[in-house]
């Protein structure tokens, strides 16, 4: 009989030993999203009450990243301004519900564009900066 209760509380022991898991541990490393997969050349409409700069015809703008928050779309692009010597700027874009970092002045010509893309693509933060063709 002794062996028996002996066995059902070792038992016992085992099971809520094993079956309790420790709780999760939050990962120390902050995971940066940078944005969302998307054509190379995709083409946007501007909305009129957006922030982009009056020009009357078709414009490039280089985009190095899209966030969902605005918090992550400034951090990103703070560190950004250390590593690029272009000013850079956040813009909200309500048909994607992204925050998108920029950078500026806009290009009139794709090949302009082309350029300061290719020369960002050898920093490994930017090698998903990709152009963005603006129809007025």
């Amino acid at each position: 009989m002794k062996r028996l209760i002996f066995s059902i509380l070792i038992l016992m022991i085992t099971f809520i030993i094993f079956s309790c898991t420790p709780p999760q541990q939050a990962s120390e490393k902050e995971s940066i999203y940078v944005f969302d997969e998307q054509k190379n050349d995709e083409k946007i409409d501007v909305n009129k009450g957006g922030e982009f700069p009056n020009i009357d015809e078709t414009y490039f703008v280089v985009q190095i990243g899209a966030f969902t928050s605005k918090e992550r779309a400034e951090k990103f692009a703070e560190v950004s301004k250390s590593k690029v010597n272009k000013d850079i700027i956040i813009t909200y874009s309500e048909s994607n519900n992204l925050y998108l970092v920029q950078l500026s002045p806009f290009y009139k010509s794709r090949q302009e564009a082309e350029l300061v893309r290719d020369e960002l693509k050898v920093i490994p933060e930017f090698s998903d900066v990709w152009i963005v063709t603006v129809n007025k």
